[in-house]
């Protein structure tokens, strides 16, 4: 009976200890954003823009993940940016060195013919890079130039829209 009583106890604390871990894996943050967003192919001009973010941070014993973590974002109007018809479940890669590993689910939200636009995270000191979510069968390569970055000191954020805007601005904490 000591034994099993032991056997329970012991099975318990490693199920609380690992519910814990699980539980604060992570580390989310809410920016709101005030900056300007340039169009340097069409027209260069520039206008001002104001952006919430959400950074979701992993802790450093999430070694199952390849990733850092993941920047999502919507806009003043409370609009998501999308990416029309790519399939959430496809498989997907990220390149962190000489080899590539499988990316985890996709972790953003899907709409019927579209899915939410994110970026992966990848930390360097007090440095966020940011690196557009790969689409159904690429790959996103971690030790290529980035498509941002969000610095942690400054809150100052760079960030690659499109192909023809980018946008720079300062970021204050949003009730965290």
């Amino acid at each position: 009976m000591r034994k099993v009583f032991r056997f329970l106890v012991g099975g318990f604390l490693i199920a609380a200890a690992l519910l814990v871990a699980y539980h604060y894996s992570s580390d989310t943050a809410i920016y709101e954003c005030y900056g300007m967003l340039t169009k340097a192919k069409a027209s260069n001009t520039s206008v001002p823009v104001t952006l919430f973010i959400k950074i979701t941070q992993n802790r450093f014993w999430v070694f199952w993940n390849p990733l850092d973590g993941v920047l999502r974002m919507e806009d003043a109007t409370g609009s998501i940016p999308t990416v029309p018809g790519d399939d959430p479940m496809a498989p997907r890669w990220v390149q962190t060195g000489p080899g590539k590993r499988t990316a985890l689910f996709f972790p953003g939200l899907v709409t019927a013919n579209a899915r939410e636009d994110l970026f992966a995270v990848k930390r360097v000191d007090t440095f966020l890079y940011l690196y557009r979510w790969p689409k159904a069968g690429e790959t996103v390569d971690l030790t290529k130039s980035t498509q941002g970055g969000f610095s942690t000191i400054g809150n100052f954020l760079t960030l690659n829209m499109s192909d023809e805007a980018i946008f720079k601005g300062i970021c204050k904490p949003k009730n965290n």
